[in-house]
């Protein structure tokens, strides 16, 4: 009786069940119905159908095929049965057919909606991962150039959006590129009607108006030419850096598109693409380029785009920065009117955020560095290296088969590996003092000069495989997402022996630059946010004369109201010795003005340090010192001299710290638990949440 009333329970079970699956299938067939009608009505799907582009029949007209020709109209197919068609196989091509037409709808927004749709569908194309070969290649024959940008700009996007530069694959000989760069060169002359002495004297020097005569019986193509001078791959670099000079005048940016160079230019790349000085040199050329939206057709058309976007994400940020500040000074729709000037670099972001930035942080280099060479990573002390020393005894068969023939490496990952373990067992519970901590400060430090273990132990255990080349582009984004860093770029010199080019007005002194960097960071949006400063040596006393200068002309660019904050490594507020040459040594040494401004007790930097005094007065900022305490070996003779005294890294104001370390090492924390990189950190952070 119980058996047959389980049976019965079980027959009903089944027959709900299958009823219901039958029901929620055609439901689902019905939505899928619906869902494609509605995608039908928005985009005819049936022309994107890119799948069957080509003609699906073929002419045999030859009479060798006669024998194999279908009689009676029949064709190929006729005889072959056709495969049936399952339930999988309809939905896998329905899928692809709602892929595709997604994709072709959020490009056609990409063209044509308003600023935020081109946004949202440009990131939404870039984040696309499963699209085919063929696929990204029409794609890339249907975007536009401000769609090429943006994708250009996203920093994991395909770079099978972009199409190979156009002929791309013809291959020319280094002479005939070496006579393209020539005939540039003479187009660019002519169009500033001979006004850059020295493009006119490079052309006169190196090429003497001669023309080569090539030798047709010469192996691979080689040549004699009628001058002495030789066309070979070391011309072809000074050519592209008298290119280089040429563009980098303002007035004189523009002949390089004019002149038809941009082609010439992409043969370049194509010859030099693993040469990164040749690289970095070409996209310095476009970065400058970049200013003038007007040629943004033109190196689309020419295929930069997708060169720049390759770049943007090299390794080598020398490369990877010039490259992204033109994609940003391109990408009209996401730079908010800010441009990137010559000298000027955007470090962070360097591709698309959907976030504004709450912060400005500027870094400014001293006396002959650099944004790519200041702002490195600390060298590892060579001092302090495992020693290479055999084991106390013999050593048994059992070890010996364990350690190998390399008994250094293996001691090496055996005391990593005891390291860790004990680090993850008492890390926690320790406080850690800072690298580089100060060895005096004065009573408004307030450090901090310790950390937790376990952020410790998580930095030795990365070791020196993760060294930056610029830690404030890789290290301060990590911890502090929501900035906008930026890196100022400018040339000095110690002597004036070597004679400057003569068109270029030269912005020597102090108050000469200061006035172009605050036009040139203006042109970026310095101004609309708050601002932290951060220099070293005299670029100290460039953003001291910078903000004085706004402030006597009525802060007009809000930079002062603005100003936060300023962190000075090793600034000669009070001049410097190593400026003070007696009047014999200057006839021999000829000091540049740049030299001759930090002299120990200058009239202008007191000057200068005593107005900045009294504009502290009426903008509030944080101010904290970092002074050297070593000397710095300088020269072949390794002679040592302390450029910065205390007293004159000392403004008298804020928080005020003594490092033991020297002159060009003070900028460059050991790793991201030095002092000198918290110290940064406390400081921006604390600007960030009084500024939210």
């Amino acid at each position: 009786m119980h058996t047959r009333d389980y049976k019965k329970y079980v027959h009903h079970v089944k027959s709900i069940g299958t009823c219901v699956i039958i029901v929620g299938s055609c439901w689902i067939f019905y939505q899928l119905r619906e869902i494609s009608r509605i995608l039908r009505s928005t985009l005819a799907t049936n022309v994107l159908n890119l799948e069957q582009t080509q003609a699906q029949y073929i002419y045999l007209d030859d009479p060798q095929f006669d024998d194999i020709k279908m009689q009676n109209g029949n064709d190929f197919q006729s005889g072959v049965e056709p495969k049936p068609k399952s339930l999988s196989y309809v939905i896998t091509k329905w899928w692809k057919s709602l892929n595709r037409s997604l994709v072709y709808k959020l490009l056609n927004m990409a063209k044509n909606g308003n600023r935020d749709e081109r946004l949202k569908a440009v990131r939404s194309l870039g984040a696309l991962k499963h699209l085919k070969d063929w696929h990204y290649h029409q794609l890339a024959q249907m975007l536009d150039s401000k769609t090429a940008v943006g994708l250009a700009r996203i920093s994991d996007s395909n770079l099978r959006f972009f199409l190979k530069p156009p002929y791309y694959h013809i291959e020319k000989k280094i002479y005939e590129t070496i006579d393209e760069l020539h005939q540039l060169l003479l187009n660019m002359n002519k169009l500033c009607d001979n006004h850059h002495q020295c493009l006119s004297k490079f052309l006169e020097k190196t090429f003497h108006d001669n023309r080569p005569v090539f030798d047709d019986n010469s192996a691979d193509g080689d040549f004699v030419a009628t001058s002495a001078i030789t066309w070979d791959q070391h011309l072809l670099i000074n050519c592209i850096h008298a290119i280089y000079h040429h563009s980098s005048i303002d007035q004189f940016t523009r002949d390089v598109a004019d002149a038809g160079g941009l082609p010439v230019l992409m043969d370049v790349q194509k010859k030099f693409s693993n040469n990164i000085n040749v690289c970095i040199l070409l996209a310095k050329i476009i970065s400058s380029l970049s200013l003038h939206p007007e040629y943004l057709e033109d190196l689309f058309r020419s295929g930069w785009i997708g060169i720049l976007a390759a770049w943007s994400r090299h390794s080598d940020i020398r490369l990877a920065a010039p490259a992204a500040r033109a994609l940003a000074n391109l990408d009209l729709d996401a730079n908010n009117n800010e441009k990137f000037p010559r000298r000027i670099y955007l470090l962070h972001p360097m591709h698309r955020v959907q976030r504004s930035p709450k912060l400005d942080v500027i870094f400014i280099h001293g006396l002959l560095g650099g944004v790519f060479v200041t702002w490195r990573q600390r060298d590892p002390d060579k001092t302090q290296q495992f020693v290479d020393s055999h084991p106390v005894g013999v050593q048994t068969d059992a070890l010996t088969s364990v350690i190998g023939e390399h008994p250094q490496e293996f001691l090496k990952d055996l005391a990593k590996d005891l390291q860790k373990r004990e680090w993850d067992r008492i890390a926690d519970e320790f406080e850690v003092v800072l690298h580089d901590c100060p060895l005096t400060f004065n009573h408004t430090a307030t450090g901090p000069f310790i950390c937790p273990g376990k952020q410790l132990r998580k930095e030795n255990m990365d070791g020196n495989t993760h060294r930056t080349e610029c830690w404030p582009k890789d290290w301060l984004p990590k911890d502090i997402p929501s900035i906008r860093v930026i890196g100022i770029n400018y040339d000095t010199n110690l002597s004036l022996w070597n004679p400057p080019c003569p068109i270029i007005h030269m912005r020597s002194t102090i108050n000469e630059r200061s006035v172009e960097f605050v036009t040139k960071l203006v042109t970026a949006g310095v101004g609309k946010r708050p601002v932290i400063w951060i220099c070293h040596s005299m670029g100290g006393l460039l953003v001291k004369q910078m903000l004085v200068e706004e402030w006597k002309t009525g802060d007009k660019h809000n930079l002062c109201k603005n100003t936060k904050g300023i962190i000075f490594y090793s600034t000669p507020h009070r001049g410097s010795q190593v400026a003070a040459l007696k009047q014999t040594t200057q006839l021999f040494v000829w000091p540049s003005i740049e030299v001759q401004e930090l002299r120990k007790e200058s009239p202008k930097l007191l000057t200068l340090h005593d107005d900045f005094l009294k504009m502290l007065e009426k903008y509030r900022m944080e101010i904290v010192s970092f002074s050297e305490t070593k000397s710095t070996l300088i020269t072949a003779l390794k002679f040592p001299i302390q450029f910065v005294a205390s007293q004159s890294a000392d403004p008298g104001i804020g928080e005020f710290y003594e490092i033991p370390q020297d002159h060009l090492c003070i900028c460059k924390p050991a790793n991201r638990q030095s002092f000198l990189y918290w110290k940064v950190l406390d400081v921006l952070k604390k600007c960030i949440k009084e500024n939210p």
